[in-house]
């Protein structure tokens, strides 16, 4: 019998790859970290040392948003981070044109829009910032998540840590008093950094959901430099991508200061419950 060469090596192929798929199938797992972490305690103790790494951050980020109605990306917004409790946003149009400015100097923040010539403001409750700017968590709270940390100014009392072997990371859930929230993280377990976290309403509805990517090293700082925060409800996104970062130079007090024209419109937004 003549076996012809083409099929020979066709059919010798095609053996190959399903004796390549069958090996892909049978892939370990990731070997879990060893030893194991069953407790918090020395990932706050971590998180704690990395904050007083911190000091200021400051460079160019883009801005994309993604909602029902639309969206768009703002490829220019520069940003001041001083420690936790000031923040400065400035949005950059593609021909230099101011879009907007934003401060938050505990416990209030404000947002000037050129375009309409007024300037909102608000305090440190949820509430009118989720209104005003559509994102479901305090202003004061912000400044954490653009650093890549867990949102939350105190540290809740260590707990159990369980280790989910079929994502390689950890998982802690809980509260952390005085804050509202109902926390969900899951952590790098090498790092020791949060990737993922949600937070819920008391009634245990995901409010907010918030993912860390593309870490780098910065002046011994790692820094994920892409942050996704994700609104269920209102099916908004807004993705962070930070481009040009400086750790820990000098800033000026006066960048927080918010300055606008004179004759600019004020609007106080106060706290609407239901």
């Amino acid at each position: 019998m003549v076996i012809d060469v083409r099929y020979a090596v066709l059919y010798v192929s095609l053996l190959m790859l399903l004796l390549g798929g069958c090996q892909g199938l049978n892939t370990p797992s990731p070997q879990p970290p060893s030893p194991l972490i069953a407790t918090t305690a020395p990932i706050w103790r971590h998180l704690q040392l990395r904050r007083r790494t911190y000091h200021t951050l400051k460079g160019l980020a883009e801005l994309r948003l993604k909602a029902p109605k639309g969206g768009g990306t703002l490829d220019n917004t520069v940003f001041v981070l001083d420690r936790f409790s000031k923040v400065r946003l400035e949005g950059i149009g593609p021909f230099g044109q101011p879009l907007f400015l934003y401060t938050f100097v505990e416990p209030q923040f404000a947002l000037y829009l050129p375009q309409q010539q007024r300037v909102y403001t608000g305090g440190s409750t949820p509430e009118p910032f989720d209104r005003l700017i559509g994102l479901a968590i305090e202003p004061g709270l912000l400044p954490y998540v653009l650093m890549g940390d867990m949102p939350l100014t105190r540290w809740p009392a260590p707990g159990r840590l369980m280790y989910l072997a079929s994502e390689d990371l950890y998982y802690w859930e809980g509260a952390a008093p005085p804050s509202p929230w109902h926390y969900r993280v899951w952590l790098d377990p090498y790092r020791l950094l949060p990737v993922r976290l949600e937070l819920a309403a008391p009634a245990a509805q995901t409010r907010l959901k918030v993912t860390y990517d593309d870490f780098q090293e910065l002046g011994g700082l790692t820094l994920p430099y892409r942050i996704t925060m994700t609104q269920p409800q209102t099916r908004q996104r807004v993705v962070w991508q930070y481009r040009d970062v400086e750790f820990n130079t000098e800033v000026a007090a006066s960048l927080f200061e918010m300055r606008v024209p004179p004759g600019t419109e004020h609007v106080e937004l106060k706290e609407e419950r239901l």
